[in-house]
């Protein structure tokens, strides 16, 4: 296994990644994996320092596409393995490389969001993340 940063000619299987591991259940939403793609090539510009793949048998299987603001605090926008290779340790592995690398870089939190009805959300609480006391998630449908 590798982790190494993510290249811009990493986007096509880092969006038929994101595309596979978020159409299924409880996520079931509807992203191509051009869309995705895209997307994911937007926070790859924003913060190319912060985003992370890894590799098995020097094949992309997973990342973590996060952005930072200063030494504040830095947010992981998207992580996700692969389905076929998920729940063998590769998550934990690049969440401890995430994680130690923020560490290293002497940021002061970490956030993300997760569906409280995901496998993610245990998987998420095991690194220590928490919900906070005083922060509500705001959405509005436009």
């Amino acid at each position: 296994m590798l982790i190494r940063p993510v290249r811009e000619s990493d986007l096509q299987i880092c969006g038929e990644i994101y595309a596979a591991a978020f159409s299924a259940p409880p996520y079931r939403e509807a992203w191509s994996a051009g869309s995705a793609s895209e997307m994911l090539s937007g926070l790859l510009a924003r913060d190319p320092e912060s985003c992370w793949c890894v590799e098995e048998e020097g094949r992309v299987v997973g990342f973590a596409f996060c952005t930072t603001f200063g030494k504040l605090r830095a947010t992981i926008q998207e992580f996700a393995i692969s389905p076929g290779f998920q729940r063998k340790g590769i998550g934990t592995d690049l969440m401890n490389h995430v994680l130690a690398e923020f560490k290293r870089r002497a940021i002061d939190s970490v956030e993300l969001i997760v569906n409280r009805d995901a496998p993610a959300f245990m998987f998420y609480r095991r690194f220590g993340f928490r919900q906070p006391d005083r922060y509500v998630l705001m959405i509005r449908r436009v």
